[in-house]
């Protein structure tokens, strides 16, 4: 996987926030989708990812496999990342995140970065 060039990324405690420097929008990541971008930046597979997940956080492998393909599948529909050219293309599950996408992203809205300081 590749990160788009125009995305910039910013940690903190509650996770992160990833800004499209093109498209104009922001989107929030709760820490385990933080996690999940940070592997994928650092150009670990979906594989490795929930293999690093599964261990550090007592799930099962498999489980853990279909909830970072469904997050990366969500992250392609966003352009936040695509396929190396070494990987086929996956299918586009449209342009609003929605199921996993949500949950990672914290919030269900993902057109604007909301206070998070309030729970």
């Amino acid at each position: 996987m590749r990160i788009s060039e125009n995305i910039r990324t910013s940690f903190n405690q509650d996770g992160a926030v990833l800004m499209d420097i093109q498209g104009g929008f922001m989107l929030t990541l709760n820490p385990i989708g933080s996690i999940i971008w940070q592997q994928l930046s650092d150009g670990r597979s979906p594989e490795q990812i929930a293999e690093h997940l599964a261990s550090g956080f007592g799930i099962r492998r498999e489980h853990a496999l279909t909830d970072v393909n469904e997050f990366v599948q969500q992250l392609e529909a966003q352009h936040l990342i695509r396929p190396s050219e070494s990987e086929a293309p996956r299918t586009n599950l449209g342009k609003r995140p929605a199921g996993l996408l949500c949950n990672l992203f914290g919030r269900g809205n993902s057109s604007v970065v909301q206070d998070r300081g309030s729970k």
